[in-house]
């Protein structure tokens, strides 16, 4: 080995440093040295630390014993020698190694042939430690096939495409949801995934969502399959975007929702049917009376479309809304119960007859308790004359104990009465009413006088 000494030698001077042992035993890679039958000449620490001996020299002296000890595979040593005899060179070679402790290991040897001058022939190389790469390139193969695994058997068709419409990576459940022969059919077209959208629309606002918001969820299009038939699907979706923030792909899952949309699509024409139904069921029980009284019948239409403007005015819900507008319809149905004499008596009724009258709201009541409404209906007619103050029919109630709708309804029920002509005087007019209003301030409701001079006021209901 080359050697390096002091160019001015003294009697104090250290003794010559032979740098290439130095490199040899210092060097934190195991390094060996091997004779042309393959037994190990020289070994640095690094070397024998690798296979968990103290020394090089142990290592050296459990080799010359086994020679074939620290190989997992047996036949390994004799490959790695004959093909160094051959080609002179051995590089990257991986195999499995056992170490003193019986640790099995992987490591990576590299090796040359150097020939003396007079022909003498080594073999020079090194190992390197690749259990902890091994390991987690493993990892990393069994995370991948596992999610190839997932991807491809899962129920969801899954996909990567560019904001183009292009796709990138489909799974199968997708290409069989589509119709396509292949999956290389879908990703050989460009524009495979832009085109599927019966709505370009649709394809615009997922691209849009996904530049601004980064994921879609629940998103429902309309997709024309490779055969030529449409489906629905539901779109779940996120960006994914280079180091540069530019959105590179949108990657999620597609699942056919025909069969919901068609049943939903069953169930709104159903509905549509059942609220058709309803209102011409109203609307005959409204008409009941109309035979035996035509002012009541028409009284009952201005009560309903009075109260529903009113009900709006005041910010009620859309329900209570359809429920003060049905009610109106309804209220006076149990006039049906007095005698016709009574209804269209040219006078005012007196006693016995005012009695009678009276007994409307509750024959209401009755008529219509047994009717599965949506609404409170038949206690809504029945508390249409109560008052707050506690003066009204049939029960007497006031205050908290008549509901919002009731009390709308009262309003607008003297407000239609007292603006509209009777059998017994001709019509007393809209200011009338609410000189009433402004006198009994304590039975009726506030608000609700309010929203019915704001209906007049803007015009929207005309006496």
């Amino acid at each position: 080995m080359p050697t390096s000494t002091s160019p001015c030698p003294s009697p104090d001077a250290a003794a010559p440093v032979d740098v290439a042992a130095v490199l040899f035993h210092d060097a934190p890679l195991a390094v060996y040295l091997r004779g042309e039958n393959g037994a190990f000449l020289e070994v640095n620490k690094a070397m024998a630390l690798l296979f968990g001996y103290d020394a090089p020299g142990d290592y050296l002296v459990a080799m010359a014993d086994c020679p074939d000890q620290h190989y997992l595979d047996t036949d390994a040593r004799a490959t790695l020698l004959a093909e160094l005899a051959r080609t002179g060179m051995v590089t990257g070679r991986q195999y499995q190694a056992i170490g003193r402790d019986g640790f099995v290991q992987w490591v990576e040897e590299s090796a040359r042939k150097v020939v003396t001058p007079t022909g003498e022939i080594y073999y020079f190389g090194y190992l390197r430690d690749i259990t902890a790469e091994k390991s987690t390139s493993w990892a990393l193969s069994e995370a991948e096939e596992k999610y190839r695994a997932i991807f491809e058997h899962a129920v969801e068709g899954l996909f990567q495409m560019t904001p183009a419409g292009r796709f990138v990576t489909v799974n199968d459940a997708l290409r069989r949801m589509l119709a396509f022969p292949s999956a290389e059919a879908m990703t050989g077209d460009g524009e495979a995934a832009s085109h599927l959208f019966c709505n370009p629309a649709d394809h615009d606002a997922l691209r849009r969502a996904l530049e601004s918001e980064d994921a879609v969820r629940n998103l429902e299009a309309q997709l024309q399959r490779a055969d030529g038939s449409r489906i629905w699907v539901s779109i779940q979706a996120r960006a994914v975007r280079d180091a540069h923030g530019q959105v590179v792909l949108h990657e999620g899952s597609m699942v056919d929702v025909s069969e919901r949309r068609q049943s939903q699509e069953q169930l709104r024409r159903s509905l549509s049917r059942t609220r058709r139904l309803f209102h011409q069921t109203v609307t005959a029980l409204s008409k009941t009376v109309r035979f035996r009284d035509p002012y009541t019948a028409g009284h009952q239409d201005n009560v309903a479309r009075l109260a529903e403007g009113m009900a709006r005015t005041m910010g009620l819900s859309d329900d209570a809304v359809a429920c003060i507008r049905v009610a109106g319809q309804l209220h006076d149905i149990g006039k049906i119960v007095v005698p016709v004499r009574y209804l269209c008596k040219p006078g005012r009724l007196t006693g016995l007859e005012w009695e009678f009258m009276q007994q409307h709201a509750q024959a209401g009541y009755e008529i219509l308790k047994e009717i599965d409404f949506p609404w409170p209906v038949a206690e809504i007619v029945l508390c249409h004359h109560e008052r707050l103050d506690g003066t009204g029919y049939p029960r007497g109630l006031d205050g908290p104990e008549i509901g919002i709708e009731a009390r709308i309804l009262c309003v607008a029920d003297v407000l239609d009465a007292m603006a509209s002509n009777r059998p017994y005087r001709p019509a007393l007019g809209v200011e009338a009413a609410f000189d009433v209003f402004a006198r009994q301030d304590a039975a009726f409701d506030a608000a609700a006088v309010d929203a019915a001079r704001t209906l007049l006021r803007d015009g929207l209901i005309r006496y």
